[in-house]
């Protein structure tokens, strides 16, 4: 289509082309009838008319184009959809092959699994009657084992009973054993205690009047020691008496003109030596 219109297009342009030649260019026409001026009008539309031409023939060709494309498109799109039709066909069709082969292998399994449950039961039953056998021994075999037991237990009881029996006679005999002894060392410490208390206060007695002794020894010297202190009193007193006298007369004989001397020898004697405090 594009090439038959390109070539319309260009003839339609060299008819065109020579047309405006030959109307230029064609010799003999006479003057008078074309004019200068006519004939570049004439130049002028044959040009224009050349150019809408090309458009026209531009724009076909464009819309050709387009319209080729958009076949070719729709075609590439039909390819793609019987492609994907085929796939999807395909596709199905191994779906459909997986999906019964799936079946068959579930139903080989479910079949496989019912003949294992069948042997199970079967098992099981087996089992069951055989724990029941089982249970069954091992109940008559306990019921035995307590009657054993109980009567072991008794014939144990009645062994402890009479053991029991002589372990409270002998330590009923050594309860006994052991009061008479203490009873018995009870009895030799209260009269140890006794002899010792009796000991004691002969003791204490003695203690008591020796010490009643020395305390009338002790207070007797006391009062004679107290009598010699009264009578050493007295006697100091009498001396002081008897030295402030002394003193007197010596004042009274020495004169009043000699007395501060007298005073200042008597206070001298006095304090080498002081008259004694009583007890001293």
């Amino acid at each position: 289509v594009n090439n038959c219109l390109g070539a319309s297009g260009v003839s339609r342009v060299e008819r065109v082309t020579r047309l405006e030649d030959s109307a230029v260019m064609e010799p003999g026409a006479p003057q008078e009838s074309v004019g200068v001026e006519g004939m570049a009008n004439n130049l002028s539309a044959a040009r224009e008319s050349r150019k809408r031409a090309e458009l026209d023939a531009q724009l076909l060709a464009n819309r050709i184009a387009l319209l080729k494309q958009e076949e070719e498109k729709a075609w590439r799109k039909i390819e793609e959809t019987r492609k994907r039709a085929t796939e999807v066909m395909t596709t199905r069709a191994a779906n459909e092959e997986k999906f019964r082969a799936k079946e068959d292998f579930y139903r080989g399994k479910w079949e496989s699994i019912r003949q294992a449950q069948a042997q199970n039961a079967y098992a099981r039953d087996k089992g069951k009657a055989a724990r029941d056998a089982t249970r069954n021994a091992l109940l008559e075999a306990k019921r035995a084992g307590v009657q054993a037991c109980k009567r072991q237990s008794q014939e144990h009881l009645m062994s402890k009973k009479e053991r029991e029996s002589n372990e409270r006679l002998g330590n009923q005999d050594r309860a006994n054993y052991i009061k008479r002894n203490k009873d018995e060392g009870r009895r030799r410490m209260e009269a140890e205690r006794a002899g010792k208390l009796d000991m004691f206060r002969s003791d204490y007695e003695a203690r008591v009047g020796q010490e009643e002794m020395l305390r009338a020894r002790t207070e007797a010297l006391v009062s004679a020691m107290e009598k010699e202190e009264m009578e050493l009193i007295q006697r100091l007193q009498n001396t002081q008496m008897m030295q402030r006298s002394a003193y007197d007369e010596l004042e009274q004989a020495l004169g009043q003109t000699a007395a501060p001397v007298s005073r200042r020898a008597i206070g001298k004697r006095e304090e080498e030596d002081p008259p004694q405090a009583p007890g001293a």
